[in-house]
């Protein structure tokens, strides 16, 4: 889902990064609160002071926001997931957990704890707006704290819609799998909410553009295409798992990857891959041949339009994937870990050397 990303780093050992639509993000809140909003409001303050308080205020809600995958991530812990990172980005933020909750309880909690403290925080800062709206404190801080507290209960509501891939579908999913015991049919039922929900917004967003003529419908529409493309992955990946009892990694397992090397450049490699490559995901070798690390398309090319494209590939690659035989299940190949799409795969070896690969879009095709 993500291409290159900044990291901010680590809280309690996890990862924070944000992806460079965070900074549109940052600027159109900051824009939308001090042109409009903050002057509404609280009219009579001059342009400076409703640029810094609309910056500040913009910046404190993606805080919110992190808080939100924090708790998320927290309560993973408890159930003993692995946490892989958060990613803040332009639709909010993700908690990328290694693993699947193991039980319909574990899948409620977890879903639940990052809406609740969304609701907690639009709570606090509501209850802040009226508890200091006594004649001494700065109109321009009742206000900004008000709008937190609205933006961040209507955050809570929006998760809690039911359908995947918002926390509410995975509300919705733990109670299926819990009436039911069947955790692929919780998974279908979520994802098909899902899929209908994004065609809704679609709808209610070209309805506001063309009979309202207000251009947040774009922004709805977009949401609603989400919607649906994560449903629809969600509900193949389930497929896939469905299927992945019986089959051996060998049977699934590209044996022809590309490879990187790791002392080229990146735009050397990036040239011979050519427009339209086979593979968006590479293992990354060194000179003797050794598997060193991980490294994807989209990484690649972000890298060389900032300027990075004279870098060696092994000095900007990831850790190397996870290494696992051709006779193994795949289904516990792949257990503890998400393969997304582009971006990770499981390198095969056999007596330490590379014969294959395996990623989201092998498990697709399978």
């Amino acid at each position: 889902m993500f291409g290159t990303t900044l990291p901010l780093g680590r809280i309690a050992g996890i990862r924070i990064r944000a992806h460079w639509s965070v900074v549109i993000v940052l600027a159109m809140l900051a824009w939308v609160l001090g042109s409009s909003v903050l002057p509404a409001s609280v009219p009579g303050y001059s342009s400076l002071a409703y640029g810094l308080a609309s910056l500040l205020f913009a910046v404190c809600f993606l805080g919110g926001l992190l808080a939100h995958e924090l708790t998320h991530s927290f309560i993973a812990r408890r159930f003993g997931l692995e946490v892989d990172g958060i990613t803040l980005w332009a639709l909010g933020g993700v908690a990328q957990l290694k693993g699947e909750p193991p039980s319909p309880k574990a899948d409620l909690l977890v879903a639940a704890g990052g809406p609740a403290m969304s609701a907690l925080i639009g709570g606090a800062c509501l209850g802040a707006s009226y508890l200091f709206d006594d004649g001494s404190t700065p109109l321009l801080l009742i206000a900004g704290l008000a709008w937190l507290g609205v933006t961040n209960l209507f955050l809570a509501g929006f998760n809690l819609l039911p359908g995947t891939p918002l926390d509410g579908g995975r509300v919705l999913r733990s109670a299926v799998w819990r009436a039911t015991g069947n955790r692929a049919k919780a998974v279908a039922v979520a994802a098909r909410c899902g899929q209908v929900l994004g065609v809704l917004l679609i709808a209610a967003g070209i309805a506001e553009l063309v009979f309202w003529r207000q251009t947040t419908g774009l922004w709805l529409a977009v949401i609603g295409l989400f919607l649906i493309s994560s449903a629809r992955s969600e509900l193949n990946a389930e497929r896939a798992r469905g299927r992945l009892v019986t089959i051996l990694v060998r049977t699934v397992m590209d044996s022809r990857p590309t490879l990187a090397p790791g002392w080229w450049p990146i735009d050397a490699f990036l040239q011979q891959l050519g427009p339209n490559p086979r593979r968006r995901v590479f293992c990354v070798m060194s000179e003797q041949n050794q598997l060193i690390g991980l490294t994807s398309l989209a990484e690649l090319n972000g890298l060389a339009g900032t300027g990075g494209g004279g870098l060696r590939i092994a000095d900007v690659c990831r850790d190397a994937p996870r290494q696992v035989g051709p006779d193994e299940p795949l289904l516990q190949a792949l257990s503890g870990i998400s393969l997304r799409p582009g971006l990770d795969l499981l390198a095969v070896l056999d007596d330490d050397r590379l014969i294959g690969v395996v990623d989201a879009d092998d498990l697709v095709r399978s």
